[in-house]
């Protein structure tokens, strides 16, 4: 899904970049300080820990986005997204929040995930 905002751009190129486990091309859309939470808790804050986070996902268990809806308030673009991943990995409905600021994601909330 794409839109013509700054922030909206930034989100669609993290998302293809995670579609094909482009790990540079992904934290290529962060700020160096980004943080990661998962319902609530930090699962992985600033570049090296995002790197270590994505890295080992995008090698052991690659996972696909698809963007179901999208709005947008402010810095803010909030998606609900369907993952899925190969064999044996449950599809899985989520909302991701993503805080864009100065072109960069800096935040990045994943939040309600349901199996599919």
């Amino acid at each position: 899904m794409s839109s013509d905002t700054e922030a909206a751009r930034v989100v669609d190129r993290q998302i293809d970049a995670f579609n094909r486990q482009a790990l540079d091309d992904f934290m290529a859309c962060y700020a160096p300080h980004a943080t990661v939470l998962t319902d609530g808790e930090v699962v992985a804050s600033g570049a090296d820990a995002l790197r270590a986070l994505y890295g080992r996902q995008f090698s052991e268990v690659p996972l696909t986005a698809t963007v179901l809806s999208r709005s947008s308030q402010a810095e803010w673009i909030v998606d609900r997204e369907r993952v899925e991943g190969g064999a044996g990995i449950p599809a899985m409905s989520v909302l991701a929040l993503y805080r864009v600021r100065d072109g960069l994601i800096d935040q990045v909330q994943f939040v309600g995930r349901e199996a599919q």
